[in-house]
């Protein structure tokens, strides 16, 4: 199964192109446009399901499924950490859980960037399973720890997720250390100098043997498209 997760900068019905070369099963994209913008402007994308949310029609956090998976809003979602989108993606022969990511600013600290995915991951830890992904972007990383909002930073928001057993797959994959991240994820107005490491994925330990392979797109590749890189998520098929 290949999961992607990619910040698009706007206007992915205009990028969607570049993405579906590779085949996906599931992607998830920050600053999409709603099924019914793109309905209006381009005729849609072709998918088995698309799920939106956000505030403006033209700028929110998609999922896509294709090749008969299907994602579903669980009865559990919370409207109050918006942004933060559970969904239940399944083929009708295995399902899992997956909460898609774009933490953004809000009107209070406590709506904030890395405290908004702080609050959504403990209320949502009570329906965490041992086959969970939980990914997108989280305008977050360890070099900003001593900027926090509302107490929170990266690493309260890492050791939250570490305690209940996910990893983050580039950090297991690539054998580095949270803010000493040798591929950048954000290059900030497309400024090779202005490099982060902001977007993650993070797998309950019970999948990790799932993963076939992990990889962060290259600005050579991407960078003339959006701000952000890609990541490419490539699972195993569940061992029933």
């Amino acid at each position: 199964m290949k999961i992607i997760s990619w910040n698009c900068n706007g206007a992915f019905r205009k990028k969607f192109k570049f993405l579906s070369e590779y085949k996906p099963d599931v992607l998830v994209v920050s600053e999409s446009e709603s099924p019914r913008f793109l309905q209006e402007h381009c005729d849609g994308i072709p998918c088995s399901s698309h799920v939106w949310d956000g505030e403006k029609g033209f700028r929110g956090l998609s999922i896509f499924t294709f090749n008969g998976y299907r994602a579903e809003i669980p009865d559990f979602y919370n409207r109050e950490f918006k942004l933060v989108l559970p969904v239940m993606v399944s083929n009708g022969k295995e399902s899992f859980l997956l909460i898609a990511v774009w933490a953004k600013a809000g009107d209070r600290s406590k709506d904030s960037y890395v405290f908004q995915a702080y609050r959504a991951m403990c209320y949502y830890e009570k329906y965490f399973k041992y086959n969970t992904v939980i990914i997108g972007d989280f305008n977050s990383n360890a070099i900003w720890n001593h900027r926090r909002h509302s107490g929170v930073n990266h690493e309260a928001l890492v050791q939250r997720l570490n305690r209940d057993e996910f990893d983050s797959v580039y950090h297991l994959v690539k054998n580095e250390e949270q803010g000493k991240e040798s591929q950048s994820t954000l290059f900030f107005h497309r400024n090779k100098d202005l490099a982060y490491h902001i977007d993650y994925a993070f797998l309950h330990r019970n999948m990790i043997p799932q993963v076939a392979d992990f990889q962060v797109g290259q600005y050579s590749d991407w960078g003339g498209i959006s701000d952000h890189m890609p990541l490419f998520l490539n699972l195993r098929d569940q061992r029933v």
